[in-house]
């Protein structure tokens, strides 16, 4: 793994976007109220991200990404939202501290249909903290879930066919190229069998057509097939192979359609990435793709 040291030269900026992300500060304050400005929570925002720092130097909490809403920005939000007032379960996988959970019923969706889960249950408290909203929070919070663990998806699992929707913000990237069809179609097994269940997210991605694979620094070493321990493959997605990913997944159900759309857009840049950070990604040429897999 990465020491504290080179994360911090390449994933690390230190002050808190507030300025940039008003629908972060205001849902901070929807929860907080006492905090009457973004300035008066700079304070609670460096401790809480800092301890979450230090359970995984992860680039996403060193330059701030989670304090952007990706499912917000998505084309489909009202129907989401919609679809929980009408009773639906949507299910954040990888949800880090539920931003996006608590961003969805505070525009109205009810917590009784948000269902959030991580390997890494260490972040919740961090959410409690945060948020305090331990009292009126009726949603679900489930740790130690490995997506590749089939006691999580399979035949018994109450997970299994249980969601009409899944959100994978900035999740699937985290994954060797050579596994993500299988963690794809592990989640697929999670929906509801039935017409409109869907599977949709954000993926650090790139312009190039034919996407860009380099080694993870941030990842812990695996053993190649020589024998070899060597850094896993990291792949920034196009639009073109997200879509292939997504129908790849499925291509064994000949029985179902599926529709797949996926859209690139620019990446969230306004943290001012370190020097380190941008020649690390030089080669990139980085962009924000959002995709949607739904059956038909």
């Amino acid at each position: 793994m990465i020491d504290e040291a080179t994360a911090k030269s390449k994933y690390w900026v230190e002050e808190p976007p507030i300025h940039a992300h008003p629908d972060a500060v205001a849902l901070i304050r929807h929860y907080r109220p006492e905090y009457k400005d973004a300035n008066s929570m700079v304070d609670l925002l460096k401790d809480i991200r800092l301890k979450a720092w230090k359970i995984k130097y992860y680039p996403c909490v060193g330059l701030w990404h989670f304090f952007k809403f990706g499912m917000m920005q998505l084309p489909i939000y009202p129907e989401i939202i919609q679809r929980l007032k009408d009773g639906q379960r949507i299910l954040d996988m990888g949800c880090f501290m539920g931003m996006d959970g608590r961003k969805l019923i505070m525009d109205g969706a009810p917590s009784s249909g948000v269902t959030n889960m991580d390997l890494e249950d260490r972040w919740f408290p961090l959410s409690y903290d945060l948020f305090k909203d331990q009292d009126e929070f009726k949603g679900e919070f489930f740790g130690g879930c490995d997506i590749n663990d089939e006691e999580l998806f399979g035949e018994g699992s109450i997970h299994r066919h249980r969601y009409d929707m899944i959100y994978i913000g900035y999740f699937i990237h985290l994954f060797p190229p050579n596994r993500q069809q299988k963690i794809m179609n592990n989640l697929v097994q999670m929906l509801r069998p039935v017409a409109g269940s869907m599977i949709f997210g954000n993926t650090a991605g790139t312009a190039k057509e034919n996407g860009y694979k380099m080694k993870a620094d941030f990842a812990p070493p695996v053993r190649n097939e020589k024998g070899e321990m060597e850094r896993p493959d990291f792949v920034f997605h196009s639009t073109k192979t997200v879509v292939d990913l997504m129908a790849d997944s499925v291509m064994e159900n000949e029985d179902e359609e599926w529709e797949f759309l996926a859209q690139k857009t620019s990446f969230d840049t306004d943290t001012s990435p370190t020097k380190a950070f941008a020649l690390h990604f030089k080669d990139a040429e980085i962009v924000e793709v959002d995709f949607c897999m739904k059956r038909k």
